[in-house]
């Protein structure tokens, strides 16, 4: 879930507080509308709204730079410590210079940088809210449309939302580039933030039927009367129709919950495992993965949070698929085992474990700058750096954790340690208690067999009564958090009209390899809205 604030400031005297308050609503509803988030799998959820209504809380500037950063400051010392939320929105009615409308932090979603400044530009709603949308997209890491892009059926780009400029036309819809650059932020970067399914008793101003969330006294919502398509649900009730036993979810199928045992998130990868229907509930269990330290890839490395991390994948997802990891001269002479840009050369037995050497591939890694030496018979040995303005990862150019680099050895805070020594690894028995109908999952908790019933797997679905069994699903859904990366940052503003000048093309690879966490089906931004008058 991202937790979204979205300020907004009115030029005094400009607006009454008792009309800002349905027309910030408005904007809201505009943004998360099934024309602009919902198509690509995104709900906006407005959580807060604070108006500003005696005194700014912070300077607003006509120059966008200078008020979003301030604002961003502001957001990490005063809003954060008080209300969670993932990114923060401010709207003003100052008239930035030039034809800027608005301005934010590119990849920043889940950071203490996410966050965007938008300009009032427009009385029409629509007007405004394609600019949050836009400008919620640049921290979602979506860059602006190029000529390459397609936008369904319309004629002109400025009717896609990431339209470098816009004009009389209001945006309709992502763009087929924006879509494939979505897809790549949630994979690569993983905002751990967007991950998880807030709780709808946040919202803004309580439950309310017909916004497409689930809430206290509703079976179902399928959206207002006009916008819903689900047959399984009366938009007018939020109640299933007769006969209907569920509305949506992996595990509702024709308003049927579908059989136990029923697959409903395949297995991807070595260290996945695969999640079935319980027969009692439409939403699909939690996503869950192998025990750290199983061993994969045909025993070329041990299972770490979900993902088989090697040398190997990681030179390929810095400097392309065709990069090899480097001769172990380039390891030997100049590998180091320090984070931070003051050199610590590595123990021999953690020259592994350090900074990662490749060779091949593009001329230039993802963080579009490198350094590179040569050894012994002229083998090169490429090294991935990064400015530190650009707030890369510290560890993106070193091995990756968890790394095998021995027999039962891992690497680990850049040190190659044995296994059994680090309590992020499971033991070998941990899946004796889940009776042969299951195995231990990250958690160290039994991932049952298809039928069969947590939390030791001795039971089956069918033997029990429905409270217990529901009691049980609650349980098996708690899951830990994992950490969220650190994306880059760099300012992306939006003209009201004309053409920006060009900035450093985005890298080809989204250069974040964070952990893999549980992801719903739609990810849910929740906004927080402050007002200024």
């Amino acid at each position: 879930i991202c937790f979204t604030s979205c300020v907004i400031q009115k030029s005094r005297g400009q607006t009454k507080n008792h009309k800002v308050r349905p027309r910030t609503v408005e904007l809201v509803l505009v943004v998360d509308n099934t024309e602009l988030y919902r198509p690509v799998g995104v709900r906006v959820m407005l959580v807060g709204l604070d108006i500003w209504s005696y005194r700014d809380q912070i300077e607003v500037n006509t120059n966008p730079e200078l008020t979003l950063g301030r604002f961003l400051e502001w957001r990490q010392r005063s809003l954060l410590p008080r209300t969670k939320h993932d990114n923060a929105q401010f709207i003003t009615g100052v008239d930035f210079d030039g034809s800027t409308v608005g301005l934010a932090n590119t990849n920043a979603m889940c950071t203490s940088n996410s966050g965007a400044v938008n300009e009032d530009h427009n009385t029409n709603p629509i007007g405004v809210a394609s600019t949050i949308a836009h400008e919620m997209g640049h921290n979602l890491g979506l860059s602006h449309d190029t000529d390459n892009c397609v936008c369904g059926s319309l004629v002109s780009k400025k009717g896609c939302i990431m339209a470098e400029s816009v004009g009389h036309v209001y945006p309709q819809q992502f763009s087929s580039c924006s879509q494939q650059q979505l897809s790549r932020f949630l994979e690569e970067v993983n905002p751990a933030c967007l991950l998880n399914i807030p709780s709808t008793d946040r919202i803004y101003r309580g439950p309310v039927c017909g916004n497409a969330f689930l809430e206290p006294g509703e079976e179902c919502d399928c959206g207002t009367v006009e916008e819903c398509k689900n047959p399984c649900c009366n938009a007018t009730t939020c109640k299933l129709n007769a006969g209907a036993q569920c509305a949506e979810g992996e595990c509702c199928h024709n308003c049927q919950l579908k059989p136990t045992g029923s697959v409903c998130r395949p297995k991807t990868e070595d260290c996945d495992l695969a999640e079935y229907c319980t027969g009692f509930s439409a939403s699909c269990p939690t996503d869950a993965y192998t025990q750290n330290g199983l061993p994969c890839n045909h025993g070329k490395g041990y299972c770490y949070n979900g993902q088989c991390p090697s040398r190997q994948e990681h030179c390929k997802r810095l400097w392309g698929p065709d990069a090899e990891v480097a001769a172990d001269a380039c390891f030997y002479l100049h590998g180091n085992c320090r984070k931070t840009q003051f050199r610590q050369r590595c123990l021999s037995s953690d020259q592994s474990c350090g900074k990662l050497f490749c060779s091949g591939g593009w001329e230039f890694p993802v963080t579009s700058r490198k350094s590179f030496y040569k050894v012994g018979n002229g083998d090169i040995c490429n090294e991935a750096t990064m400015n530190p303005e650009d707030n890369y990862p510290a560890d993106l150019g070193m091995v990756p954790t968890g790394t095998k680099c021995g027999n039962n050895m891992v690497c680990y805070e850049q040190h190659c340690q044995d296994i059994k020594n680090l309590k992020v690894y499971g033991t070998n028995d941990c899946s004796a208690k889940c009776n042969n109908h299951g195995v231990c999952n990250h958690e160290q908790k039994c991932h049952c067999d298809p039928g069969w019933a947590p939390p030791f797997c001795d039971v089956q679905h069918s033997e029990l009564p429905k409270g217990i069994v529901y009691a049980m699903l609650v349980c098996a859904h708690i899951h830990s958090s994992s950490q969220a990366c650190k994306p880059l940052f760099s300012s992306a503003a939006r003209p009201q009209t004309g053409v920006l000048k060009p900035s450093r093309p985005a890298p080809e690879v989204s250069p974040y390899f964070d952990l893999q966490t549980e992801r719903s089906d739609t990810l849910t931004i929740t906004l927080y809205v402050l007002i200024s008058l």
